[in-house]
């Protein structure tokens, strides 16, 4: 008897973030910047923000780069938990530190980290991480470790975090608020978040595994007989009901000689195991008989899976197709059997992969197999290939590979454009454009494209551009094993590319700066394109491109850090490696804004558009400020001050929050109060008054938030009242000395704006009488 003891793989549940379990442990760091700032527990703590401050933030200990230092954040869950998301915020314009950082998830404080390997980032430096970030994880472990170990260019790892929520479930816990429990089958009372599912599987012992046809000593397995029917050579068809129900505690006793069972699983399937959970009180001297078959009943067509004695559990490991189980006994007067489980591991004919979750390839003759989905027993309609996905109209097979006889067809090229020093990254999908033993060429009118690579076999490729002698438009054409693309529908275009202008020519110390360059020919699709910076005589600071911001005629990047003020007299844009432009003008890094904070709030209506100034000096250095969640950017009238707007208040949150000014690479937070909007009475009726009358708008909290200048009063299309006098609860003005125009179906209307609050005053009877006064 062939038994195996089981090894469970665990399957990622997608699930909604439920606990942030950074409210059960303890963090701790590698090294401390300042043994009373920059603390680890800083990370676990609001504010949710990427600013920055010793107070708030993390702070490791600054090396140098050739230290090889590592450096290292830890948050110790107090118990085990199973984690499903990780969201980092790291200190705002710092992106460049986080490069080449991992993630852990782990059940040990071992350093380096022998945990799950959450995610790594890339380390490219032209492409850096998001300062915020989610990262999904569904691990169970107890600690959660952000490592480092590259550094950037001038200091070795330094890590910087404002804010981090760990959100998953807490053992023996799951739900949307982790409030309920898991099942005590569970082995260890381990459940996933997101539907309460064993973690490690069931515990055979006095577990219920019938949910999601699954058997196994885990539950972990695809069970073909939960849905088949059990037949037994005995009146008693609650015995037989019993054995594929998946109550492993619920066993069926069977004392008559000649006893079978018979499981019919409904259609022909490919089966690798079968599991049996026999009862210790079971017979020893019983003999256990298996067949299998594709006939009902059939006592010759049959074929011999197993045969000899069994307690306890049982893992048959078998390579078959049937569609009957035949489970024969060999009982005598004074023995017995006690079955609690006959499990059938395996996958219906249309599906294979764990849990029989993946469809088998629609050419199939018969079941596909279990872990490749490979077509075992052939293709339909003469098809050919391992999963039948090959027209033998347009392959025949040559030993190991499949050669393709139709001509190449190309359905996407991506980019379409590149310079003309060559170098550019040619991705083409279509069909029948080769495998990687196949001859393959691609050229554009002539211009070749090497490097060919095939990356899916059959259907993508990709290749460098070769230089070309002049800015063109070709062809694309693509030739396999002799047999050319014939279609003219794809073309690529060089071009030479040039630089006229950037704008503009100053920005601050900490970067941030968004810079326009413009030129002939330079702008080019694609990611990882180009490698953009600013040189003086000894030092290269680089400008990161802004994805999505490509035009026709110009390219935005933003400005990297300067340490120290200085003129950079050169722009260097290079292009898929091979072209390099050159700009020779002055760049000049300035001195960051300084403030001068106020401790008191700024007051706000909810609806947004009041305005604050902030002040200090070097404002004049940022060529842009804005405030998030506001359209316009502030007004700079002077070096020492900029005028902004408050955003909308945010709902379902406290009236006290947190806006950020952004001053290029340099954020300020800004405490705004929001308090109630003002409200206006509308008028009971027509409202009569002679030229000297006041016009009466009454309301409540008209000044809140406002400053009498905050308001206009306008009439009509053209008219503004004027003489305004206000209070909190009233606002009187007299009206303009002319009519108003007016549209032709409109009236003459009361607007009372309030900074972005528009209230309509009279309606269209009023306008007959409004108009008689004048």
């Amino acid at each position: 008897m062939l038994l195996k003891l089981l090894i469970l793989t665990s399957a990622v549940l997608t699930v909604t973030a439920q606990k942030n379990l950074a409210k059960f442990g303890t963090a701790n760091q590698s090294s401390y910047f300042d043994i009373s700032k920059g603390k680890p527990g800083n990370a676990v703590n609001p504010p949710i923000s990427n600013v920055f401050s010793v107070g708030n933030c993390t702070h490791t200990k600054v090396y140098n780069i050739n230290q090889n230092e590592t450096a290292w954040w830890m948050f110790n869950i107090w118990d085990t938990a199973y984690i499903t998301e990780i969201t980092i915020y790291y200190r705002a314009e710092y992106a460049y530190r986080m490069s080449g950082f991992k993630l852990y998830v782990s059940n040990t404080s071992t350093i380096p980290p022998d945990g799950y390997l959450c995610y790594e980032d890339s380390g490219n430096d032209t492409n850096l991480p998001n300062i915020t970030q989610s990262i999904p994880c569904y691990q169970l472990g107890q600690y959660v470790i952000y490592y480092d170990t590259k550094g950037d260019n001038t200091s070795g790892p330094i890590i910087e975090l404002c804010y981090v929520a760990i959100n998953g479930c807490q053992k023996n816990f799951w739900g949307s608020n982790c409030s309920k429990s898991c099942s005590e089958n569970c082995i260890d009372q381990h459940c996933y978040p997101g539907n309460g599912s064993c973690v490690w599987g069931c515990n055979y012992l006095n577990s219920i595994c019938n949910s999601g046809n699954r058997t196994g000593r885990n539950c972990n397995k695809y069970n073909l007989a939960t849905d088949g029917s059990v037949s037994l050579n005995s009146t008693r068809s609650q015995i037989a009901s019993q054995m594929n129900n998946g109550n492993f505690s619920l066993c069926s006793k069977i004392e008559s000689p000649g006893t079978w069972i018979q499981i019919d699983i409904k259609e022909p399937s490919f089966v690798s195991e079968i599991f049996l959970i026999i009862c210790d009180s079971t017979t020893k001297e019983v003999n256990h008989t298996i067949y299998a078959s594709n006939i009902t009943g059939s006592r010759t067509n049959r074929t011999l899976l197993y045969s000899g004695n069994i307690t306890g559990i049982a893992d048959i490991m078998i390579d078959n197709i049937f569609r009957y189980l035949i489970y024969e006994l060999s009982l005598h007067d004074d023995s017995e059997v006690e079955i609690c489980e006959i499990g059938i591991v395996g996958c219906p004919p249309t599906q294979f992969g764990p849990l029989c979750t993946k469809l088998c390839p629609v050419n199939c003759s018969g079941p596909c197999h279990l872990e490749t989905g490979h077509c075992t027993y052939g293709c339909l309609n003469g098809w050919i290939g391992d999963t039948c996905e090959f027209d033998p109209e347009c392959y025949h097979r040559a030993e190991d590979n499949y050669v393709v006889k139709c001509l190449p067809e190309i359905y996407k090229v991506n980019p379409l454009s590149g310079p003309v020093n060559g170098g550019t990254l040619v991705t083409i999908i279509g069909q029948f454009i080769g495998n990687v033993h196949d001859n393959i060429s691609v050229d554009f009118d002539g211009v070749r494209c090497n490097n060919v690579t095939v990356q899916t076999p059959h259907s993508s490729l990709t290749c460098y551009t070769e230089k070309s002698n002049a800015s063109t438009t070709t062809v694309i054409h693509v030739s396999v094993n002799g047999n050319t693309s014939n279609s003219s529908n794809f073309s690529f275009t060089f071009k030479d590319p040039e630089i006229s202008k950037f704008a503009p020519q100053k920005g601050i110390l900490s970067g941030g700066t968004i810079v326009t360059i413009t030129g002939r020919n330079i702008a080019f699709e694609g990611n990882n394109r180009y490698n953009i910076s600013f040189y003086d005589n000894t030092n290269r600071i680089e400008c990161s491109l802004f994805r999505n911001t490509i035009s026709s005629e110009n390219i935005k990047c933003k400005t990297g850090i300067s340490l120290v003020s200085r003129n950079m007299s050169r722009l260097q844009v290079v292009i898929d490696d091979l072209t390099m432009l050159t700009f020779n003008d002055t760049f000049r890094y300035l001195p960051d804004p300084t403030f001068t904070l106020s401790n008191e709030s700024v007051q706000a209506q909810q609806s947004g558009g009041a305005t604050f100034t902030v002040r200090g000096k070097g404002f004049k250095n940022v060529e842009k400020i804005t405030v998030d969640r506001v359209d316009k950017p502030c007004d700079v009238p002077e070096d020492t001050s900029a005028v902004c707007e408050t955003p909308p208040k945010l709902k379902n949150q406290n009236n006290s929050q947190t806006v950020y000014v952004r001053l290029d690479g340099v954020t300020l937070p800004v405490i705004i109060e929001y308090v109630d909007d003002p409200t206006f009475e509308k008028f009971p009726s027509v409202y009569e008054y002679d030229k000297e009358s006041k016009i009466k708008i009454k309301g409540s909290n008209i000044l809140n938030g406002a400053q009498p200048g905050d308001y206009s009063i306008q009439i009509g299309l053209d008219g503004s009242c004027i003489n305004l006098e206000i209070t909190m609860q009233l606002i009187t003005c007299l009206p303009p000395k002319s009519v108003p125009r007016t549209n032709q179906t409109d009236i003459n209307t009361v607007y009372v704006i309030v900074s972005t609050i528009v209230m309509y005053m009279f309606n269209r009877k009023k306008l007959e009488c409004y108009s008689n006064f004048f």
